[in-house]
């Protein structure tokens, strides 16, 4: 880790805290664009995926699934309409109401989204972090999450 709290080409003082939080989003999806590339996913698919498996019974609506992920039901429908294409996920009538559709997972669809989610435990268990720290580190994220969300 550096000690250089700014970039190069920026007047010192310029990189503040949105500039951070910038810089460490295009780090990590550098490193999610790598660890879901071998399956042929975009990290958006991923994390339909991801939702769909982290849900009860894992099964959701197309509007819980859209919700949680800050999409438009529009777009996660052609999200699922490339899922459900190549194998990885179908529609079910929604068993609490016949006039709508339940998102699961295929058992395909479900190994892909626990393979990527193991690759994402193992890079992050791989982060030199202080084990002892790691508590901290995610606490201030979170604190810094719902400062955001509230603004």
């Amino acid at each position: 880790m550096s000690d250089a709290p700014e970039w190069p080409g920026l007047p010192e003082g310029e990189a503040g805290l949105l500039t951070r939080i910038v810089r460490l989003n295009m780090l990590v999806t550098t490193v999610l664009d790598r660890l879901v590339e071998p399956y042929g996913l975009s990290v958006a698919d991923y994390l339909v995926l991801a939702t769909i498996r982290r849900s009860p019974d894992r099964r959701a609506s197309p509007v819980t699934v859209a919700g949680v992920l800050g999409r438009t039901t529009g777009g996660l429908s052609l999200a699922v309409d490339r899922l459900a294409a190549a194998g990885w996920v179908r529609r079910l009538p929604d068993p609490a109401d016949r006039r709508r559709i339940a998102l699961e997972l295929t058992a395909e669809g479900r190994d892909i989204a626990e393979s990527v989610n193991a690759s994402l435990h193992e890079w992050e268990a791989g982060l030199p972090l202080p084990a002892k720290g790691r508590g901290e580190y995610v606490r201030h994220l979170d604190e810094l999450i719902a400062l955001v969300e509230d603004a």
